[in-house]
């Protein structure tokens, strides 16, 4: 049994230092991400993973305790989905993001079951070390991002799974004034905001773990910090350089849910040591503004051209998902296939179409109201459950305010399963 749990563990670490890269096999290439359907190399990992966890489940020793009702929000949510899929114009793509869908949940009952320890027995899982590994991964996505924008070109390899983001290129996403277009830092990631999002999980995850260090007595604890130090600061410069202002909002709001939490239910000294990191993070944001005002202040403003874009298409959207979810608002259009719908019944339709840039909506329109409340229900019933820990409620709220501008983590690989491995790790 300890050698099946440490295959286990070892395959849960790999999965997640693996999947921020986004190396894949296309296996029916498409315009948009959004209908394409590929094969990752963290997916492999991941199935090997539930595989060897399914058979530790059956060989180890059952215990009964009462099914959290979070298990029921997930089971409804999985069997709106599925019948959303016999409704669904292309059965293909529905299929794969419906087996994405699968793959999520199991992550989360993977990580969850895997960290939680029966009553003569140790846990399969560790979180501290599947927290440093996401940490670890995530410190060389903010190096590169760093590198993106200071140098205003991107690193190329189809192996780790980099495309090149030219700011002069059309479609880029790009910050532009009168200065010129500035590249907005993608680390390996599809897009500027997926990446300030994910390094909002990050920030959160290495203060919280800072402030409550207290005794440093080894060289492995002295490394620790190390990595503590170098992931928050560089996912601080990083996070920076994406210009995401939904990742800087769901930043704000997260750290002030964290304030309170740590307030509420740890000493002063942790609250103290978590107040210093916040003060410092203040001066190098300060510091950082100065040379890159002009960027700051067009983000904010939204006057240029593209930022106009930007806000009328996510109108434009928001509009088009309501009448969806007004015309089908039962099962929905089919899993995964919100933007193939679009392209179906609209003669305007461009190579670029996008979901609406709220998940909430997103699941309302592609599985119908059953799915969208169970979606609701279990995130509302997970920041009460009595296991989670002491950040977990900064991180959901951080979660639902990036899920409430953006799309990604129900329309995209890597956003579906990213959602369920952090929520399973709280």
């Amino acid at each position: 049994m300890r050698f099946l749990q440490k295959i286990i563990e070892s395959l849960l670490l790999l999965f997640v230092f693996l999947l921020p890269w986004q190396a894949k096999l296309i296996l029916r290439p498409e315009i948009n991400n959004f209908n394409e359907i590929s094969l990752y190399l963290s997916h492999l990992v991941l199935l090997l993973a539930l595989i060897f966890f399914f058979i530790y489940q059956l060989k180890k020793k059952s215990y009964l305790y009462r099914t959290p009702i979070i298990w029921y929000f997930l089971g409804g949510l999985e069997i709106s989905i599925l019948i959303s899929f016999f409704v669904a114009p292309d059965k293909i793509l529905a299929a794969y993001h419906y087996f994405l869908m699968l793959g999520g949940l199991g992550l989360f009952y993977l990580v969850r079951e895997g960290i939680n320890r029966g009553a003569y027995e140790e846990s399969c899982l560790n979180r501290i070390r599947i927290i440093y590994t996401f940490l670890i991964s995530i410190f060389f996505q903010s190096v590169l991002g760093i590198y993106q924008f200071l140098s205003q070109k991107s690193l190329v390899s189809k192996f780790l799974g980099l495309a090149n983001h030219d700011p002069q290129v059309l479609g880029t996403s790009v910050i532009e004034t009168a200065s010129g277009r500035w590249l907005r830092a993608y680390g390996g990631l599809d897009h500027p905001n997926i990446l300030g999002g994910v390094l909002v999980i990050a920030l959160l995850l290495s203060a919280f773990l800072l402030a409550r260090k207290r005794i440093i007595n080894s060289q492995i604890q002295m490394g620790g910090v190390l990595l503590l130090f170098c992931s928050y600061f560089f996912s601080l410069a990083a996070l920076f350089f994406t210009f995401s202002r939904t990742a800087w909002l769901a930043s704000v709001i997260g750290f002030a849910v964290l304030l309170l939490s740590i307030l509420k239910e740890e000493d002063h000294w942790v609250l103290k040591r978590l107040l210093g990191i916040i003060f410092f993070s203040l001066i190098l944001f300060s510091l950082a503004f100065l040379p890159y005002k002009e960027l700051i202040m067009t983000r904010f403003r939204a006057e240029a051209r593209l930022e106009q874009i930007s806000l009328d298409e996510r109108s434009s959207f928001t509009a088009e998902a309501i009448e969806i979810i007004k015309e089908k608002p039962w099962l929905g259009v089919g899993v995964g296939n919100y933007v193939k719908q679009k392209e179906m019944v609209k003669t305007d339709a461009t190579p670029y179409e996008q979901p609406v840039h709220n998940a909430f909506l997103l699941i309302f329109a592609e599985s119908g109201i059953f799915a969208f409340l169970s979606l609701i229900l279990f995130l509302v019933f997970l920041t009460k459950n009595g296991r989670r820990q002491n950040f977990s409620l900064a991180i959901i709220v951080a979660i639902v305010v990036l899920m409430l501008f953006d799309h990604w983590f129900i329309s995209l690989p890597f956003g579906i399963l990213f959602f369920f491995l952090i929520l399973g790790v709280i």
